[in-house]
């Protein structure tokens, strides 16, 4: 099998990546082995939350202008604040033609609310969970209802409320919590407590208790105008059922993330895999890819778990299968790797450097921005110590950064799978 580009990972980055080289008419493949991470996100996007100090960020870009002196190894800083925005501004078109819309507080980050009542800051987010009616909603203090669903039981609207009536932004403002009894439940024979998130957003796509949920939320709101929901409005017909809900109730209606599955992160991989097709790219998923064969500085061929004995050949290769939690990086007693090309990492093997003695340490944990060293262009080293110059690395694998305690995995994510694509295409234009 012969491509333009094979992407090695179908994760957000590697989504992203590859949507832009189909875009641009270049035959491209993406390589899943299973579910990604965006099964398991918040469905907003971070940019750059935190400084290294600890310090909330409200104005990312100005913030990334001097990340370069800072921080030289970060992936932002091999980038760039221009090429960063074009990448956003990619993303956003992308998922908008597949029906997702994100709302964008201009240059500036706003808050998202987590299933434990905690503000987190975040820069893009899907418009049910923030948005500029919702954001006006809470500087005129108006009372806020957080509601549940009986027998869902991965969320609870009590911790909700507490931790936001002692947010000072939340000051003044009233909160109660009710529950809605859905009767999707009656005649069932699943234990009503077994219910998760997937199962209650396909009893919302029905559309067909719409009236009964609305009836339900205006019964236990307590007369309040802005309702918060568990995020399980719907997989696929999320929108319209929002409009209509809040049609129907007269009230803002905004989503909280849940415990995985995400049904928001589930709306991002479907919107960008509906992209990615749209343009004649071929997914294909469930095979793992194993290894390949390197020469003279460029990566010849890729060979899978289910085609063993195949060669699949490519002008340019991108790896993007994720950190630990996806497999991207695998640790071993005393030694951390990277198992498809034994690519050059930044990292220490010293076991007892990896982590803090204390699980929520301030300072975060080392091995959270332990990863794969690339050049400027974010081509990899392998084990001989030469770079690999048509191989890119994108996303959760690259060192520099730590995703968690910055709060900018989905940015760098993005922006690093839309950088690799430029270039490829660049790349093959000249060849």
């Amino acid at each position: 099998m012969s491509y333009d580009c094979i992407i090695i990972g179908g994760g957000l980055s590697g989504l992203t990546c590859g949507i832009k080289c189909a875009s641009a008419g270049l035959r491209t493949a993406i390589i899943s082995f299973g579910m990604n991470a965006l099964h398991f996100s918040s469905g907003s996007i971070d940019l750059m939350g935190v400084s290294p100090s600890g310090e909330k960020i409200t104005e990312p870009f100005e913030y990334l202008k001097d990340l370069k002196q800072s921080n030289p190894a970060h992936p932002y800083s091999k980038i760039g604040p221009e090429i960063i925005e074009e990448a956003l501004a990619f993303f956003r078109d992308q998922t908008q033609k597949a029906g997702l819309d994100f709302y964008r507080n201009k240059s500036k980050n706003h808050f998202r609310v987590t299933g434990l009542g905690v503000l987190k800051p975040t820069f893009l987010s899907q418009k049910s969970v923030y948005n500029e009616k919702f954001k006006n909603a809470i500087l005129a203090k108006e009372k806020i209802a957080i509601l549940n669903f009986d027998g869902y039981r991965d969320y609870f609207e009590q911790i909700t409320a507490g931790r936001l009536a002692k947010n000072p932004l939340f000051k003044g403002i009233e909160i109660v919590t009710g529950r809605i009894a859905l009767p999707y439940y009656t005649g069932t024979e699943k234990n009503l407590h077994e219910f998760r998130s997937v199962d209650l957003a396909r009893v919302f796509d029905s559309e067909k208790f719409l009236p009964r949920i609305a009836e339900e939320i205006i019964k236990n709101s307590g007369g309040a105008k802005i309702i918060s929901l568990p995020a399980f409005i719907g997989i696929n017909n999320f929108s319209r059922i929002h409009q209509k809900l809040e049609e129907m109730t007269g009230c803002l209606i905004y989503e909280i993330p849940t415990l995985p599955p995400s049904i928001l992160g589930l709306r991002v991989d479907n919107a960008l895999k509906a992209r990615f097709t749209s343009f004649s790219g071929e997914y294909s998923a469930g095979d793992k890819v194993n290894g390949g064969n390197i020469k003279s500085g460029m990566l010849e061929y890729i060979t899978t778990e289910n085609y063993e004995n195949t060669h699949h050949r490519a002008g340019c290769y991108v790896l993007s299968t994720g950190s630990f939690f996806s497999g991207g990086l695998k640790s071993g007693f005393n030694v951390i790797e990277e198992p498809v090309f034994n690519l050059k990492l930044s990292c220490s093997q010293t076991r007892s450097d990896w982590y803090s003695q204390r699980f929520f340490d301030e300072k975060s944990h080392p091995f959270l921005s332990y990863g794969v060293e690339t050049n400027e262009t974010l081509n990899p080293f392998g084990s001989d110590g030469k770079s690999i110059d048509n191989l890119f690395c994108t996303g959760a694998m690259l060192c520099g950064y730590n995703p968690v305690k910055e709060a900018s995995g989905g940015g760098v994510a993005i922006v690093t799978g839309y950088f690799a694509a430029k270039q490829i295409i660049e790349k093959l234009k000249k060849a």
